[in-house]
């Protein structure tokens, strides 16, 4: 007969003492002792590391990507050591795929790193980059539900623009949607607009939102604090305070959707179906695309109640088949 204790037993024998080695350590349910992550060891917190990288990754995605489009604007700028808006304009696809690189370097990889700090398992479980049987069928659900909430974010912009600001904030967001507007409806391949407006942010954006500060909040101060300062934090994160209130709501419904599917991957979905869906209606519809953007209409109130009731039927649906309580 062995000498070794099974693994059931293994935490009822005595340490030096004299107590049950349950009551001393911590096990995994495989039996072996739980290892702490570098936050644990060092006695961080992890919303506290959460709300420093969101901060730091912001501050490093911004000052590269903007610090690329300057170094390639002076390079073309025929020896001359200042250049204009215009300029910038000129080279909006520059300032794009900065900012592309930019996000995957800190919003994504970057993260991927970090969360290495708060975890001693594996990092994408932790960021819920998982799929099971249910995923695919969420992932449907999501796209079609971004698609109707559509003239509610519509109601919620409107309200936001009610909402006074002055003259040189109102100037600045003008001078972002110019800039928008140029590279979304000027001659660019629509597939690389994609890329850089669709399907980089919908990776990188809900992998540091909705996977790592997400899950952070969720194990510090539970679900419902998580998705709704998740949700005004990246309203905030986009520097569009017009629009923060539509962009708020938007941030919570997918944290929502990402803890009751317990996957990353339908948000990227809708995600993508959110911004890629403005890409192809820039290039189809510039005007309309313009108008939505300004809210400076009530949407029609029949398109209203019935984006309310299909809204409502999805998250029923999205409920049902996710089956979390």
């Amino acid at each position: 007969m062995s000498d070794h204790p099974s693994r059931e037993n293994r935490g009822n024998i005595p340490d030096s003492s004299g107590k049950p080695q349950s009551e001393t350590d911590e096990f995994t349910p495989t039996g072996f002792l739980h290892e702490q992550s570098w936050a644990e060891r060092n006695g961080f917190p992890l919303w506290l590391l959460a709300f420093v990288w969101v901060v730091v990754s912001f501050l490093m995605f911004q000052l590269v990507g903007t610090a690329v489009t300057v170094v390639y604007l002076l390079l073309s700028s025929d020896g001359r050591l200042a250049f204009d808006a215009d300029m910038l304009i000129e080279h909006i696809d520059v300032l794009f795929i900065a900012n592309s690189l930019s996000q995957i370097l800190f919003l994504g990889l970057a993260t991927w790193v970090v969360t290495g700090l708060v975890t001693t398992g594996r990092r994408a479980t932790f960021l819920r980059l998982q799929a099971d049987s249910r995923t695919v069928p969420v992932i449907l659900q999501t796209a079609l539900l971004i698609v109707v909430i559509q003239p509610l974010v519509w109601l919620l912009s409107w309200m936001n623009a009610q909402i006074p600001f002055g003259d040189g904030y109102i100037a600045f967001e003008e001078s972002q949607i110019e800039m928008l507007k140029n590279f979304l409806t000027g001659d660019h391949v629509v597939l690389l607009t994609l890329i850089h407006v669709g399907l980089v942010p919908s990776v990188c954006e809900e992998v540091l939102f909705r996977g790592y500060f997400q899950r952070a909040l969720e194990k510090s101060w539970g679900i419902w604090a998580a998705i709704i300062i998740g949700g005004v934090l990246f309203g905030v994160y986009h520097i569009r305070l017009t629009q923060v209130i539509p962009l708020s709501a938007i941030g919570m419904l997918l944290a929502w959707i990402v803890w009751k599917s317990d996957s990353l991957l339908p948000a990227m979905a809708g995600h993508f179906v959110n911004n890629g869906g403005s890409v192809v209606l820039a290039s189809m519809y510039p005007e309309y695309m313009l108008e939505q953007m300004a809210a400076t209409e009530l949407p029609p109130l029949w398109l209203v109640l019935i984006s309310l009731g299909v809204t409502v039927m999805l998250l029923r649906f999205i409920n049902h088949t996710t089956k979390r309580e």
